[in-house]
């Protein structure tokens, strides 16, 4: 989904924002198995794209994704915004959000409930419903069993360049204690808190997120 954040961030910035191997009804190869093959795998398109150690921003799952990439390649990595990443194990257990209803999950995943109909799709049918489940389905792939790697945080330190972690304040699937513990592990990190956002605050305070984003670029003159 091209959402109001990207678009924000492209009028200053170049944004790439690629779609996963299994989302928007590509399919799910079968040698996607762990989020570190979709990390290397992104890895592959920042070098196809020819980008010279880009900004990197990772949302959630996308964070996970993002962290790999970073301690796999730093040098491919100019500076890292973890924006309510999952992917280091938490302190408690997240919660099963495949388990539940759409509208179950909405509280975990909102603050304002009401902006939880961004996310559903602009028309119905049979071919919208096989199309969630397609992506439930890689989602699951890559973290239904385990939603972090037990390897990666003492992996943190291989990151180059002191990244920006950003959680929101009423998150209920990474609670704000995890974005404190990433900004301990990783040398020269820094964790920002937005007041009244949940774990997709990308859709709750786009304009807010999009700001910090372009604030820390411009600390290194970044375009």
């Amino acid at each position: 989904m091209w959402l109001d954040v990207h678009a924000r961030l492209a009028e200053r910035f170049t944004v790439f924002a690629p779609v996963q191997p299994g989302f928007a009804g590509t399919p799910l190869p079968g040698w996607v198995r762990a989020a570190d093959d979709v990390a290397l795998h992104t890895l592959d398109l920042v070098r196809a794209l020819g980008l010279d150690s880009p900004l990197l921003v990772g949302l959630s799952l996308g964070g996970w994704i993002a962290t790999e990439m970073a301690v796999l390649r730093p040098q491919s990595v100019g500076r890292l915004v973890l924006v309510a990443a999952i992917g280091v194990r938490t302190e408690k257990p997240l919660p099963d959000l495949f388990i539940m209803e759409p509208f179950e999950a909405a509280p975990y995943l909102f603050a304002d409930v009401g902006k939880a109909m961004a996310l559903m799709p602009a028309e119905s049918g049979p071919d919208v419903m096989v199309r969630m489940w397609e992506e439930q389905a890689a989602v699951a792939r890559l973290s239904w069993h385990r939603p972090y790697n037990p390897s990666l945080r003492r992996r943190l330190h291989m990151i180059a360049g002191p990244p920006r972690v950003v959680g929101g304040s009423e998150d209920r699937v990474v609670a704000p204690a995890h974005g404190e513990m990433l900004a301990r592990e990783i040398a020269g990190a820094r964790l920002e808190i937005v007041p009244g956002a949940g774990h997709a605050l990308a859709i709750e305070k786009p304009e807010e997120l999009a700001r910090r984003i372009a604030a820390f670029a411009a600390e290194r003159g970044e375009g």
